[in-house]
């Protein structure tokens, strides 16, 4: 399995835990928030899915780090050209200590990898293809000359929500009133708007409505939620944290226009009047195109609307920070617990490692590996010198005491034997590379790097095969 094959089932694999922790968090979050301002729970959820995002590439970057060999820092002696600290201490807690592997057939990796690209792939095309019903909405969009009734709604609602002037197209496209656009926005009126069907009140709620959304830059930033939504498209947690962020953007911004309207009720029955209209018409209107109705979730908006929000000042502020960076904090805790992936090695192929390795140094042996396979799973101990000194970017034995590590986890590729050592009591883990150069031969170095970003270990150990295990 390549690099990046690797990249993505690992961030597949902890994405599916990971999301559904975050979700589960944001939810506890907004519980706290249920009288507050929707504003404040429409942030956690933009924070959750950020975090949806970040948590696994911040666990697939850490493991990509720790596999190129991060997981060794030895520091230099000024007075010489060699090192000598104990072996524990040479080797710092490990990020894969926090971690469980996970091994998977090769049949099965590529058959997880082949589903997410699919449904990575029909992720892209189908937010491809809202972008151009878009574009072709706004294309069939034309002006028309506002009736002065409608131009004065308009006025008024600029002027009320100090948003630069916009312009206003009919488009038989919407049923209702939408808004679309980056730099400069547009309003989208139905037919209906531009004739008298529609009463002054109803056309002022629905404007100020689709104003705050203008004042809210909604439109830029529900487009950049989708982008991050392509690659979590696969898990539900995710499709609920997109729901929320869009009910709870609709409840901000119905709040915001009855807090414009002469009361709150007013603001409701015009929602009801407008839908109303609404669903008697047929057709179908732009993704991504902001509208009045988007969400589909009248009854809990006018609900909403009609609620008191008490805002409680310092108290507020301390709730939302709270719940903004619990669910940001336990998040990125979240990354240094994960998931490896460990493809599972036949025995053929494990085989070959299998038997007692010594490495010597000066006619002395100074490190073995008792390798032996059992179930199908390679393991043993290692015995070795307890201090190491680095000379010339060679590891070379330093002293006469022999410490014993257990062989924690190995995973073969080919002719290479990539072995996890430690005491199993510690969280410190020391990675070996083992590379069979011909038959009994072999050779191995700790993979790590130095505080300078050099290789600890230029040079590596050659192994003997003295006996095979049986």
């Amino acid at each position: 399995m390549g690099e990046i094959s690797h990249f993505l089932v690992t961030f597949v694999l902890n994405a599916l835990w990971q999301v559904t922790a975050i979700a589960a968090l944001a939810l506890v979050c907004t519980r706290l928030l249920h009288r507050m301002p929707s504003r404040f729970a429409h942030a956690v959820w933009i924070v959750a899915l950020i975090a949806c995002l970040l948590v696994p590439t911040a666990t697939v970057l850490l493991q990509g780090k720790e596999g190129a060999g991060a997981t060794a820092a030895f520091p230099e002696d000024s007075q010489a050209n060699r090192l000598a600290e104990p072996a524990t201490r040479v080797i710092p807690v490990s990020f894969h200590s926090l971690s469980h592997a996970v091994a998977f057939s090769p049949s099965i990796l590529r058959s997880l990898l082949w589903m997410y690209s699919a449904l990575l792939l029909f992720r892209v095309f189908r937010l491809a293809w809202l972008v151009y019903r878009t574009w072709r909405v706004r294309q069939l969009a034309y002006a028309r000359p506002l009736p002065t009734s409608l131009a004065r709604i308009v006025e008024r609602c600029v002027k009320l929500f100090s948003v630069p002037r916009i312009s206003v197209l009919c488009c038989a496209e919407v049923l209702g009133s939408a808004t679309l656009g980056f730099r400069h926005p547009v309003l989208l009126l139905p037919e209906s708007f531009f004739t008298n069907e529609i009463a002054a009140d109803d056309l002022f709620s629905a404007l100020s409505h689709e104003l705050a959304h203008v004042r809210r830059r909604d439109f830029v930033f529900n487009l950049l939620y989708e982008i991050a939504y392509v690659p979590l498209g696969f898990h539900p947690c995710a499709a609920l944290i997109m729901s929320r962020i869009a009910q709870t953007r609709e409840l901000a911004c119905d709040e915001i226009a009855a807090g414009m309207s002469p009361s709150a009720g007013r603001y409701a029955r015009s929602l009801l009047h407008i839908a109303q209209s609404m669903f008697s018409d047929s057709g179908s209107k732009s993704n991504y195109a902001l509208g009045l109705f988007d969400t589909n979730t009248l009854e809990e908006r006018i609900m909403n609307i009609l609620k008191t929000c008490k805002v409680g000042g310092r108290r507020t502020t301390a709730l939302r920070l709270i719940a903004v960076c619990l669910v940001g904090g336990v998040s990125l805790g979240l990354s240094a617990f994960s998931l490896r992936v460990s493809s599972s090695n036949n025995s053929a192929e494990l085989e070959q490692f299998a038997g007692t390795w010594e490495a010597k140094y000066q006619g002395t042996t100074f490190f073995t590996l008792r390798l032996k396979l059992t179930n199908g799973s390679l393991g043993g101990t290692c015995v070795h010198n307890a201090r190491m000194a680095l000379v010339n970017g060679e590891l070379i034995p330093d002293g006469n005491e022999f410490s014993t590590d257990k062989i924690l986890e190995t995973s073969a590729s080919g002719k290479k034997l990539l072995i996890k050592i430690g005491d199993g009591n510690s969280a410190d883990v020391i990675p070996l590379e083992f590379t069979l150069t011909a038959t009994g031969q072999g050779e191995a170095k700790v993979i790590g790097e130095s505080d300078s970003g050099a290789p600890p270990q230029k040079k590596p150990w050659h192994f003997q095969l003295v006996s095979v295990t049986q």
